[in-house]
């Protein structure tokens, strides 16, 4: 009973905006797969379908140096936390949020060693998260993080659902987002209802 209930609080663990997400994306140097126990996921960090669910929660509303790639770590780089951030937010390392019906559909590409229970599960509780997390933002933080124009659409999406209707400060400066993208999200914040408070 205990194990269920900490697995319905897990989507609450990644996403809320105070809390720090590290990812090990990458296994060491001279890791080996076929040396784990049998009925081991043993897919890619980015096939594996709990670990793209905890990366998706961590990609909602939380500030984008609250959530750290650390397989663009680069080998013999002494780092300070300015420097961690920056490798570990770049290239992909922090993704923008996506909207349930499109995690739904990347989330069944992904493979899990118990697929016919723990899809049906992770897809209940990330539409949970994103509701709880986008429903009470009043803040987003999504700079430096080099996000461009699909980035910028795929944020778009997410605002023009109505899904942060109290959100009143939208950060994006020092990215890469160009005239595309600035025309998405006009067109979106544009729409009724999609966040009234945003000034």
């Amino acid at each position: 009973a205990l194990f269920k209930q900490g697995l319905g609080c897990l989507g609450t663990l990644y996403s809320h905006q105070h809390t720090f997400v590290l990812r090990l994306t990458s296994f060491p140097d001279g890791h080996k797969a076929e040396d784990q126990a049998e009925g081991t996921n043993v897919a890619k960090y980015f096939d594996r379908g709990w670990c793209y669910t905890e990366q998706s929660w961590a990609s909602l509303t939380k500030s984008g140096n609250l959530s750290l790639d650390l397989g663009k770590m680069r080998a013999g780089k002494v780092y300070n936390w300015s420097s961690l951030t920056d490798d570990c937010t770049q290239d992909g390392g922090r993704r923008p949020p996506l909207l349930p019906s499109a995690f739904a559909a990347e989330l069944e590409k992904k493979s899990f060693t118990n697929g016919k229970d723990d899809k049906p599960l992770v897809k209940r509780l990330y539409e949970a998260a994103f509701e709880e997390q986008f429903g009470k933002a009043t803040e987003l933080f999504y700079e430096d993080l080099g996000w461009g124009d699909a980035e910028a659409a795929q944020l778009a999406e997410v605002l023009a659902s109505g899904a942060a209707p109290r959100l009143e400060e939208l950060w994006l400066q020092r990215n890469e987002i160009g005239d595309e993208g600035c025309k998405a999200l006009a067109a979106a914040l544009g729409k009724e209802g999609a966040a009234p408070r945003l000034e």
